[in-house]
């Protein structure tokens, strides 16, 4: 590839990217969809890390698998698809990295219950998951 291709893509790919959900968006968005959130999220050290206000949020999804609250947990799920779809390769690392396989390694231990999560996950977090369950030789 000529040097001229790779810098038209380069600014191909910088230009999408700017357009793209960051991680200071991805924590306003927690704290809009999920008031119950907020206070977790204000705990988070250095407010922008989005690894760490990732893991709450998987973390509060899984209390909602245990506490069987299937409505929110969907809602959820929707939530996590919508920054894998539209977020910059940082949410989009986040989520793959902390959510998806947060989510993966409770939802096989967590029986019925784990069973009836599986069937609300987005056809998108189902591929993620496929994807990370196949990278592992499982």
């Amino acid at each position: 590839m000529n040097a001229t291709l790779e810098l038209l893509n380069l600014k191909a790919y910088l230009a999408t990217e700017k357009n793209r959900m960051d991680e200071y968006e991805v924590i306003d968005l927690l704290g809009n969809e999920f008031p119950a959130l907020n206070t977790e999220l204000e705990r988070v050290p250095n407010g922008a890390n989005i690894y760490k206000a990732v893991q709450c949020f998987a973390d509060f999804s899984k209390t909602l698998v245990h506490t069987e609250n299937f409505k929110e947990l969907k809602h959820c799920f929707r939530v996590a698809d919508k920054m894998l779809k539209e977020g910059n390769g940082i949410v989009k690392n986040a989520i793959e990295n902390c959510y998806v396989f947060s989510e993966s390694c409770m939802l096989d231990f967590a029986g019925t219950a784990g069973n009836t999560a599986k069937g609300l996950l987005t056809d998108l977090l189902k591929k993620e998951l496929i994807r990370q369950v196949s990278a592992t030789g499982i």
